[in-house]
């Protein structure tokens, strides 16, 4: 069973598109990271940003992309990664298709460039605010490319994952030597011989998974390295995420003194933790929210919005509670452009 390593929404075919801003709003993966998952919320946030009252005047291109390793064929392997990536090489490679997205967005459209808002889940998010980092310092450099206007990150694991509950557990498996082949092996012996189509109905038996979701576990079981791309990146990240490594340049990249539209230095980021996240320490979360998060009352306007979930949304929002997510995205998808649009 295979499934496609690219996810895009364009605008309608009907839409009415003379005049309009163009955007690409680009998705970062979490682990695993297989873009199929985000399937039913790449089509609930198109829908919602197609009907929005408030961008009637804008056209939303929705893409992702699968990460190294996650490749569903032998064919895809061979030509993508067939050795395994951990995540200075998973950051270079969605950096490098994010161009390739902005370029394939201008041929689309007779050459407009798109301003660009980032999403990521999970360790996509750490991934977003490098990618971020990265873009800076490419704009200070004197290179122009795009308008990188926003992020939206979502669940993010950003710093110290492995003081997690989960991260705790993770850590101690991980740390024995061989993990990821020794993992994907168990993996292979136990389903080697089951057809994907009875493996699919086993996952949505055994898991409770809708069908998207069970489609994108079978193809990733089946897949040349899946399951040991998922342990060997795992294993960096709890190496890797540890203290906040980014400076006020970075959480503050929305209002810096001297902004201008051209600007692309400057992003309005928005944070959406979860209230009870496996992958997040509690005191990591709130310690992370009081040093670089916008507080009521105080002067700090320049820093990012955090907000922390009150309806008990999973951090694997992408299996069973992508529509009330991409509602809230709608919604902070208007606030960047707002923002930016005023600036």
């Amino acid at each position: 069973m295979e499934t496609m390593t690219k996810l895009c929404y364009g605008p309608s075919a009907g839409r009415n598109t003379t005049n309009a801003q163009e955007y690409l709003i680009f998705l970062i993966p979490g682990n695993p990271g297989l873009i199929p998952y985000y399937d039913p919320f790449f089509s609930t946030l198109h829908t919602l940003l197609e009907f929005s009252p408030d961008l009637q005047s804008s056209n939303f291109h929705i893409c992702g992309h699968s990460l190294l390793g996650f490749e569903t064929s032998e064919r895809d392997a061979q030509r993508g990664a067939p050795e395994l990536a951990g995540l200075e090489r998973q950051i270079k490679y969605i950096d490098g298709l994010l161009y390739d997205h902005v370029d394939e967005v201008r041929q689309k459209t007779g050459g407009i460039t798109p301003k660009v808002i980032l999403m990521g889940h999970s360790v996509g998010a750490y991934i977003l605010l490098e990618i971020i980092r990265r873009h800076r310092e490419q704009i200070e450099g004197g290179y122009q490319d795009f308008d990188l206007i926003g992020g939206i990150l979502l669940f993010p694991t950003i710093t110290h994952i492995a003081r997690s509950p989960s991260g705790i557990v993770a850590s101690a498996l991980l740390g024995v030597p061989g993990s990821a082949h020794i993992g994907s092996a168990i993996v292979k012996a136990l389903t080697y011989f089951i057809p994907s189509d009875f493996l699919n109905r086993l996952v949505r038996l055994i898991m409770r998974f809708p069908e998207h979701a069970a489609r994108a576990t079978t193809a990733l079981i089946k897949s040349p390295i899946g399951i040991k791309e998922i342990l060997f990146l795992a294993k960096d990240e709890m190496d890797m995420i540890t203290d906040d490594k980014w400076g006020e340049e970075i959480w503050g990249a929305a209002t810096d003194p001297g902004t201008t539209k051209g600007d692309t230095i400057h992003s309005n980021l928005i944070f959406f933790w979860g209230s009870h996240d496996a992958w997040v320490a509690r005191k990591t979360r709130d310690e992370l929210i009081r040093a670089r998060g916008f507080l009521e009352m105080s002067n700090d306007d320049w820093k990012p919005t955090m907000h922390i979930d009150s309806r008990n949304i999973p951090h694997s929002f992408c299996l069973k509670h992508s529509e009330v997510v991409a509602e809230m995205v709608r919604g902070w998808v208007e606030d960047i452009i707002d923002v930016h649009n005023k600036i």
